[in-house]
């Protein structure tokens, strides 16, 4: 059911390469050019940190070989860093349209 290991370890790998650099960049302290600020970002880095939980989540339990009902339990336990994802990138779109606060009221 699981298939070969190695395709999972790939996936693993490329997920790894694609989605962590931008947050692990923003947590250390750079801003995007686009973004007006690093509290606007970091939303962003939240959110792609969520979807990049996704991967682990997944191939391991298919990595070693597990039983169906154990990753479908990981499948499902996957739905929670999803909706967090997207409940960030829904704040993180909202972000620059929300009024800067005074200082003083």
């Amino acid at each position: 059911m699981n298939g070969n290991p190695a395709y999972h370890a790939i996936a693993l790998a490329v997920a790894t390469l694609l989605l962590l650099p931008f947050p692990v960049a923003t947590f250390a302290g750079w801003t995007p050019p686009k973004l007006p600020s690093r509290a606007a970002a970091l939303p962003y880095a939240w959110a792609l940190l969520c979807l990049y939980t996704l991967a682990p989540i997944n191939a391991v339990p298919r990595m070693l070989d597990a039983s169906a009902d154990v990753v479908m339990a990981y499948t499902a336990a996957g739905l929670v860093p999803s909706a967090a994802a997207v409940a960030l990138l829904v704040r993180a779109a909202r972000f620059p349209r929300q009024p800067a606060s005074r200082l003083g009221d």
